[in-house]
């Protein structure tokens, strides 16, 4: 069963909607404070839809609500001021001194903490070594990225009008005549269309 939230706001209040059909109120659990929502759809014995969010400003608990629909559970925020939203969720929460952020999350007992994955996942991008047409490859990036307009420039000039077969950063000496191909020792270079 694909159930999914989604939300939009008017000037008092913020509607959060759980897209699940045919909910009992004994399915579900909605717990509503002035930062945070909490609500739970218990699908079957052994699976739950669980959308737990720091919201991104303070809303009235008291006087917020929700209701139950045939194809939808509809749960009203009552925003604490008319402030206009960006999004639902707050981007970072202060635990500490040290912002932290927060992510939505099924998982209740474990959460993943997804900076640190994404912190290991950079960290072996960097420390991994490419070898072969992918070190060389990763060069010609680097020489482009760090080069001048000219630098830039002679590589494209070079790589296109030799068909792939030149490649040079000298934009004196190629701005001033087209480049010729140069086919690797034994080949011997074609058109595509001969």
């Amino acid at each position: 069963m694909g159930i999914r939230h989604e939300w939009f706001q008017t000037d008092q209040y913020i509607t959060v909607t759980i897209f699940a059909k045919a909910v009992t109120e004994p399915q579900l659990q909605v717990k509503i404070g002035e930062r945070n929502l909490a609500a739970s759809v218990k699908i079957d014995e052994h699976s739950e839809y669980t959308l737990d969010l720091i919201l991104q400003h303070p809303v009235n608990p008291d006087t917020s609500s929700y209701k139950i629909l045939k194809t939808k559970v509809e749960i009203r925020l009552v925003k604490a001021t008319g402030t206009r939203w960006d999004s639902l969720e707050a981007k970072e929460e202060t635990v500490g001194d040290a912002p932290q952020r927060v992510y939505p999350s099924s998982h209740k007992r474990n959460p993943v903490d997804w900076d640190k994955v994404e912190a290991e996942v950079v960290k072996q991008d960097e420390e991994e070594k490419p070898e072969g047409d992918a070190a060389l490859n990763q060069l010609f990036q680097k020489i482009y990225a760090d080069g001048s307009d000219d630098t830039r420039r002679a590589m494209i000039k070079s790589f296109q009008e030799s068909g792939g077969t030149v490649l040079s950063t000298n934009w004196n000496e190629i701005g001033e005549k087209e480049v010729d191909v140069k086919p690797p020792d034994g080949m011997e270079y074609k058109k595509w269309n001969d």
